[in-house]
């Protein structure tokens, strides 16, 4: 299938004790993120071989964890301290030494072309956290340029292995309404947007 853009970024605050597997994991607080400029996803894995008789006889190649990107095109302060542990209230954020990123269950729907019918894949990471994102700021020049805030952080596997589940659909709802069930998000800003 051929990419070709994606939307509809998700994510829930994992509760604590139910990442033993995906059928177990539960989460809390759902939230549609607004409008993003790039998700991405770098697996780390495994690259263990076996020698027997001058050549390869068993291989490793399991992904042990990874490293999750989102650049936001317009990070609100509640999102920001949702993401990353800080408190809030309002449009202010204070951000202290002490706060802790909880772990978070995140994903989006990604549109592909397969054989000339656009197909739209859910695909959900259970187990991320995030870190603190740089401060880059630039003054206006000539011509408008638009900034965005990209934050970057790692992705676990959950305590049997799984580390991401993914399901292709035939409409846009049905794959934010199967999101939108697995991290609680409710109202306006859920699968009927």
């Amino acid at each position: 299938m051929a990419k070709i853009g994606f939307e509809y970024t998700v994510m829930g605050k994992l509760t604590a004790g139910t990442d033993t597997s995906l059928s177990t994991v539960e989460y809390t607080d759902g939230i549609y993120m607004g409008p993003n400029a790039a998700f991405n996803f770098s697996p780390n894995a495994n690259d263990v071989k076996d020698y027997g008789d001058d050549r390869v006889t068993e291989t490793d190649t399991s992904v042990i964890d990874g490293t999750i990107s989102v650049e936001h095109n317009e990070l609100t302060a509640a999102q920001e301290a949702y993401m990353l542990g800080h408190s809030s209230s309002g449009d202010e954020i204070v951000s202290n030494a002490d706060d802790m990123a909880p772990y978070l269950g995140i994903g989006f729907v990604g549109k592909s072309k397969r054989n000339g019918t656009l197909m739209y894949v859910a695909k959900f990471y259970p187990k991320c956290q995030f870190r603190e994102p740089g401060d880059d700021n630039a003054t206006k020049q000539d011509s408008t340029s638009f900034t965005h805030t990209t934050l970057e952080g790692n992705m676990f596997t959950l305590q049997n292995g799984d580390w991401r589940k993914s399901k292709e659909f035939t409409s846009l709802s049905a794959a934010k309404a199967y999101l939108d069930a697995i991290v609680g998000v409710t109202g306006a800003t859920g699968a009927s947007s």
